[in-house]
């Protein structure tokens, strides 16, 4: 027969594996939130436009659609490919790598670039920079 102990300890046991069950389940459906609620992935910089609808040096991500007037230029560059875009008129759809345009021009040209082979280093470097702003102290 077993003691009132052995038995505790058997339901306490039981409580624990359920705690952590429901402790995975609850961090499970944190991270697909997180994921969710992190936006789409900026895969390009908008070197140049003369359209109302993309600004000047503004990310666009994958997915994004653009309309351009039949006077209205973009130029895009692709973070991944090296693939710079110049894109008059149509409706542009960004991709990972490269645009799909539809009723308008693009040419593509191939830009020569490390993407993906940039590698972060601890090395110091004699490059630097100052930002002021505003306007100097009165003297």
């Amino acid at each position: 027969m077993e003691g009132n102990s052995s038995r505790f300890f058997r339901l306490s046991a039981k409580a624990q594996c359920q705690a952590r069950l429901a402790t995975l389940a609850v961090v499970g459906m944190m991270a697909l939130a997180s994921a969710a609620t992190a936006g789409p992935i900026e895969v390009a910089l908008v070197e140049n436009s003369n359209s109302p609808n993309v600004e000047f040096m503004e990310y666009v991500h994958a997915g994004q659609v653009i309309w351009l007037g039949p006077h209205e230029t973009i130029v895009l560059r692709y973070m991944n490919s090296c693939v710079r875009e110049t894109i008059s008129g149509g409706t542009v759809i960004v991709g990972t790598d490269r645009s799909d345009v539809r009723s308008g021009e693009v040419a593509r040209l191939m830009m020569q670039c490390d993407a993906g082979h940039m590698e972060a280093t601890n090395a110091l470097t004699p490059f630097g920079g100052r930002m002021v702003r505003g306007l100097p102290a009165a003297q």
